[in-house]
């Protein structure tokens, strides 16, 4: 890398994530840019993969740096989910952490991020809870919804298993709705009869209704969305990410407990 490069990678990495009392030479650098701009022109022309790579490294550490500040600050004043008993979780009832999920069936991220929580789970036995909430907007995502509900009220086991079905099969699920729905029901091992009685039931229809109200009232927009012991994580955020803000929420405090 060049000497005009090397100044302007110093000076952009500086300027990213050098904290709010610089010092003299990275002011200096900063000078030298404001008034000869071309040699920021010249050195990406030379190094411009490089330089970026530069950026972009420092750029992402710093978002992870605001990312844990704003996790801290969130679990100072969490938001608090209704936790009626009989929900659909995983984990035991008594963990320190609980991880409320705003998921929707038919959202892409939302399949890639419900393995990551499983996984996070097996990676927390004994001190971290996962509560399934809804955040369904679309006719087949309610519906989708309604089965599940509607299997959990037979097995739980098996609802989770048709979670997972459903997630595997999205865009037949988007194109067939309860054909599909009826089919993921039989493989795994639901009562059809029992099934579509539940169906009906217009609690199972309100607890849908009500979870996605509770995610717009929370100022949500799109899924999936978690709550660790209240504190929002936005997005299907990788599992070391997640790892660390179970740990950092089992330090600061209770879990939500079912009301």
């Amino acid at each position: 890398m060049g000497k005009w490069s090397l100044l302007v990678a110093a000076a952009l990495v500086c300027t990213i994530a050098q904290p709010a009392k610089a010092e003299d030479d990275v002011d200096r650098v900063r000078k030298v840019l404001r008034e000869h701009p071309d040699i920021v022109l010249e050195a990406i022309r030379q190094q411009g993969p490089a330089v970026l790579e530069v950026i972009e490294t420092t750029a992402r550490a710093r978002q992870k740096d605001l990312e844990r500040i704003r996790f801290a600050q969130s679990l100072a004043k969490p938001l608090t989910p209704k936790m009626e008993a009989g929900r659909a979780s995983l984990g035991p009832q008594n963990a320190p952490v609980t991880i409320v999920e705003y998921s929707d069936f038919l959202c892409h991220f939302c399949g890639q991020a419900s393995g990551t929580v499983k996984s996070l789970i097996q990676n927390h036995p004994d001190d971290t809870r996962l509560v399934f909430k809804h955040f369904a907007t679309g006719k087949n995502s309610i519906r989708a919804a309604l089965y599940f509900e509607a299997i959990n009220l037979q097995d739980p086991k098996k609802a989770w298993e048709f979670m997972d079905a459903v997630f595997a099969r999205q865009k037949d699920v988007t194109e067939k709705g309860d054909e599909v729905l009826d089919a993921i029901a039989k493989e795994v091992g639901a009562d059809a009869k029992k099934l579509a009685e539940d169906l009906k039931h217009k609690d199972l229809a309100d607890r849908v209704a009500a979870d996605t109200k509770e995610a717009r009232d929370f100022g949500f927009e799109g899924t999936p969305v978690f709550l660790i012991n209240g504190a929002p994580v936005r997005g299907a955020v990788p599992l070391e990410i997640l790892d660390e803000f179970v740990g950092v929420a089992a330090k600061a405090g209770k879990a939500p407990t079912a009301q």
